[in-house]
C-alpha cells in the first residue's frame, strides 16, 4: 500500500486521498454484490461496456452430476449478452493470492460448463431478488430494456455455459505481477472463455472514500485471438439450422433432423429455435397453461440431441428423479440413443444417428407424446384440484 490520489475540491482544495487496505474481504465482496459497476464493464469492453446481472453471492459448484455444490463462488453474474460470468474474491494480504485462487477458479469453470443448470441459475436469481424486495421478471426485464426476450436471454445463457464462452474475474484490491501474468497468459490460451483480473483499490480521506478500478488481462495478442472466434448472439431457423448440419455432420444427419422437426411442427409441439452466437439450435417443447414454455428436447448444429433434464427439473412429474429416467430409459431402450443414467439432472448430447432406423424414429416420437402426455396430465389434476 501506500499509493495517493488528490481530490480537488471547490476549485481551489486539494485533498490527499491515501491507498487503504479493506477491513476484511466480506466488505469488498459486499461492495461488488451492491455495486456491480466495479467490475469496470467500460474497460472489459469499451465499444460495449459490459452490464452485470447478479444471479446470486455464494453460488455452489457441484463435481458430479449428484452433488449440489462442492465449492461455492463468490459471485455468479450474467452480462447483458448472456455471458456467464464467476467472480472470485480475495484481499492482496491473502497468500492464496497467486497460488490456490487460481487454481480454485479453474475448478469453478471446468465444473461449471459440465454440471450446472439452468433451473438452478433462474432459482439462484429469484432467490437473490426475494432478498431485495425486488419481482424476478421486473428486476430482468428492467435489465435487459427490451434489448432481448427474457426467456430467450436464459437460453443464450445456458448456449454459452455448455459452448465454455464464460468469463472468469480475477478481483483483488491489488494484483501482484506474478498475477498479472498468470491472468495475462490464460486469457491468451483460453478461448472462447476469458479471463481477466480486476483491481478494486480503496483510497480514504479526512471523511470521503474512493474506489478506482482497473482491468488488467487484455494483451492484444489475447484480444485478437478472441475476436476471430468471437461473435453475437444471431436468431437461427430451420433453414440455417439444416445448413450447419450438412456442413458439421452430413447429407444422413440433415435428413433426420428435417425429419424430427418436421414431425414435432405438425404434432402441435412449440419449436423455438436458439440464438448462440455460433452454434444452432432447435427446442422442441410445449406451451403449458400459465404461460410457461417447457423446453423437452434441443437439436443442434451438430446433428446431436439433447434431452433439456435442466429444465424439466421445474415440471411435474419431471421433477421426480424416477419420472427423468423414465424419459431416459426410454429413449436409450427403444431409440437406441444411450444417455448416462447419472446425468439425468444436467444437459448431455448424443448423436441422432439411430433415427435413421424408422423404427427407432417412431419410438422417439412415442416417447416424446409419453412426455406431453404426463404434463398435461398433470397439469388437469391440479386444476382440478385448485378449483
Amino acid at each position: 500500500m501506500g499509493g495517493k490520489i488528490f481530490l480537488l475540491k471547490d476549485g481551489d482544495e486539494l485533498q490527499e486521498m491515501v491507498e487503504t487496505p479493506y477491513d476484511s474481504e466480506d466488505l469488498l465482496q459486499q461492495l461488488l454484490k451492491n455495486h456491480p459497476a466495479l467490475l469496470a464493464g467500460d474497460q472489459i469492453d469499451p465499444t460495449e461496456p459490459r452490464r452485470w446481472l447478479l444471479i446470486t453471492r455464494e453460488m455452489g459448484v457441484p463435481d458430479s452430476d449428484d452433488s449440489t455444490g462442492r465449492w461455492a463462488l463468490d459471485h455468479l453474474f450474467i452480462d447483458q449478452d448472456g455471458i456467464p460470468t464467476l467472480v472470485e474474491v480475495k484481499r492482496s494480504c491473502d497468500t492464496r493470492t497467486r497460488r490456490e485462487v487460481v487454481a480454485q477458479m479453474l475448478d469453478y469453470a471446468a465444473n461449471s460448463v459440465q454440471y450446472w443448470n439452468i433451473g438452478d441459475i433462474i432459482r439462484s436469481f429469484t432467490h437473490t431478488c426475494g432478498e431485495k424486495g425486488v419481482d424476478p421478471e421486473e428486476e430482468l426485464a428492467a435489465f435487459l430494456s427490451g434489448s432481448t426476450d427474457p426467456e430467450e436471454y436464459w437460453d443464450i445463457a445456458l448456449a454459452n455455459l455448455r459452448q465454455g464462452k464464460i468469463r472468469l474475474l480475477f478481483v483483488t484490491d491489488i494484483i501482484p505481477p506474478e498475477l498479472k501474468r498468470i491472468i495475462e497468459f490464460l486469457n491468451e490460451q483460453m478461448n472462447p472463455a476469458e479471463v481477466l483480473g480486476v483491481e478494486v483499490k480503496q483510497y480514504t480521506g479526512r471523511k470521503e472514500k474512493t474506489l478506482v478500478s482497473r482491468v488488467v488481462g487484455q494483451t492484444m495478442r489475447a484480444i485478437d485471438t478472441k475476436k476471430v472466434r468471437s461473435g453475437k448472439p444471431r436468431q437461427w431457423d430451420r433453414e440455417s439450422l439444416l445448413l450447419q448440419v450438412q456442413e458439421r455432420a452430413g447429407d444422413e444427419s440433415v435428413r433426420i433432423v428435417d425429419h424430427v422437426l418436421e414431425w414435432a411442427e405438425t404434432h402441435n409441439f412449440s419449436l423455438k429455435y436458439g440464438k448462440g452466437a455460433h452454434e444452432g439450435s432447435a427446442t422442441i417443447g410445449l406451451d403449458l397453461p400459465g404461460g410457461n414454455y417447457c423446453r423437452i428436447i434441443t437439436v443442434n448444429g451438430g446433428g446431436s440431441i439433447a434431452p433439456n433434464f435442466d429444465m424439466l427439473l421445474g415440471f411435474p412429474p419431471f421433477d421426480q428423479r424416477e419420472m427423468r429416467l423414465k424419459m431416459l430409459n426410454k429413449l436409450g431402450r427403444e431409440s437406441n440413443i444411450r444417455f448416462d443414467p447419472n446425468k439425468v439432472d444436467t444437459w448431455s448430447n448424443r448423436p441422432l444417428s439411430p433415427l435413421a432406423d424408422e423404427n427407432h424414429f417412431h419410438a422417439f416420437c412415442k416417447t416424446l407424446e409419453w412426455v406431453r402426455g404426463k404434463l398435461e396430465e398433470h397439469h388437469r389434476l391440479a386444476g382440478a384440484q385448485s378449483g
